[in-house]
């Protein structure tokens, strides 16, 4: 992960610095779903994972070279859910199934490269998740589903995201786009990695294996321009203004 900021920052400062330097603010919003990729889920017949709503709203700040290459810093607070069904649960009918859902809120810090051209932008980076309230659901076992305290309190992640301006001018416009988040963390904490979590409710499962969480997002951004950095070479030496626009 430290590669990865570390190259994103060497492209960003090797585009040319004879580029204009502008800023931009923006609120963005968004709503999608995600699922819980586990190899014990694909490989069992007795689970079938279930997709999970979650949405997420906060802001950006954005440092840009030119028409097209930027640096952005998102923070935004979500809230998501995933889950799988469960069969043939010991002491329950073998004909019935029953949800497990594990659900969290969190602040994400997402630093990314932005690359903008022709009304429509790409962007990549990492995203560090802050897990708040996380909480687990057994609709087989309620009263003895495990704490919130499986679930870790900090996830790591890849973000990928494209879209183009809906409407507007180079001061403010409205962009709509997708985004998708790949969580590389294991969702469970780091004190339950020699458990069977999440499925407690199978003697016979005794091996961890690794949770990762993916999502698909719809994403909207209202960006308002700042101003930018101008050189004026007129006079005697070189002088730096901020101009708004």
């Amino acid at each position: 992960m430290k590669k990865l900021i570390i190259l994103l920052s060497l492209l960003f400062l090797s585009y040319t610095s004879e580029a204009q330097l502008w800023f931009d603010l923006g609120l963005k919003g968004g709503v999608g779903s995600g699922i819980a990729m586990n190899k014990t889920i694909n490989d069992d017949g007795r689970f079938n994972p279930s997709a999970g709503f979650n949405y997420f709203f906060g802001g950006k700040f954005g440092i840009n070279y030119g028409h097209y290459v930027g640096i952005t810093c998102d923070v935004d607070y979500g809230a998501y859910k995933y889950g799988f069904q469960q069969a043939e649960v010991p002491g329950k009918p073998d004909t019935e199934s029953y949800k497990f859902t594990m659900a969290y809120n969190s602040i994400n810090v997402m630093p990314m490269f932005r690359f903008t051209k022709d009304a429509s932008y790409l962007e990549v980076g990492p995203q560090f998740q802050f897990v708040r309230n996380p909480s687990i659901e057994d609709e087989a076992y309620p009263g003895s589903a495990p704490s919130g305290d499986y679930i870790s309190s900090r996830l790591t992640g890849l973000v990928f995201g494209f879209g183009a301006h809906m409407l507007g001018n180079e001061v403010i416009s409205l962009m709509m786009g997708l985004r998708f988040n790949y969580v590389l963390s294991d969702l469970t904490a780091d004190d339950w990695v020699d458990s069977s979590f999440p499925f407690n409710n199978y003697p016979d499962i005794t091996t961890h294996t690794k949770t990762n969480p993916i999502n698909a997002q719809i994403v909207m951004e209202v960006n308002y321009s700042l101003g930018y950095f101008a050189k004026n070479t007129s006079g005697c030496g070189k002088r730096v203004a901020f101009l708004t626009f």
